[in-house]
């Protein structure tokens, strides 16, 4: 225990400083939690944006909140990626989930990375122009 803490402690029964900092370590986890759920709802990748520096801030906040023993599946995980796309990727989103796809937020990544080479070469910034990728074996699979 830092002698700052144990100072501050001194007077205290065990029982009584235990509860102490179970009350203050808990408030400051509740707001830490509160501020990456509010960053992760917040993450909108924009049009300019790289897609790599996007995901990992999203994978950033996710494992924050990890460490505050909230735990994601997979499956909300790449939902919430999905969903933080522009509208210059709903062409991508429909594909993949017409293919019955499912990955995980990692996955998702290195396959958007293709994706963006792909429109940036391409210069097609709209949905309509937006690359067709067969990106599983599911039921529903193009190509």
């Amino acid at each position: 225990m830092a002698p700052e803490l144990a100072k501050f402690y001194e007077d205290y029964w065990p029982s009584e400083m235990c509860i102490d900092l179970l009350e203050t370590f808990h408030k400051k986890a509740r707001h830490e939690h509160y501020e990456a759920v509010k960053s992760l709802m917040a993450c909108k990748l924009k049009e300019a944006e790289s897609v790599c520096a996007h995901i990992q801030r999203m994978q950033k906040y996710m494992e924050q909140l990890e460490r505050l023993n909230v735990s994601f599946d997979k499956e909300l995980a790449t939902d919430m990626g999905l969903n933080s796309l522009p509208l210059s990727y709903d062409y991508f989103v429909q594909t993949y989930h017409l293919n019955n796809t499912e990955m995980t937020l990692t996955q998702l990544h290195n396959l958007l990375k293709i994706v963006d080479s792909w429109m940036k070469k391409n210069h097609a910034p709209s949905a309509t122009s937006s690359p067709v990728l067969p990106i599983g074996s599911g039921k529903g699979k193009i190509g």
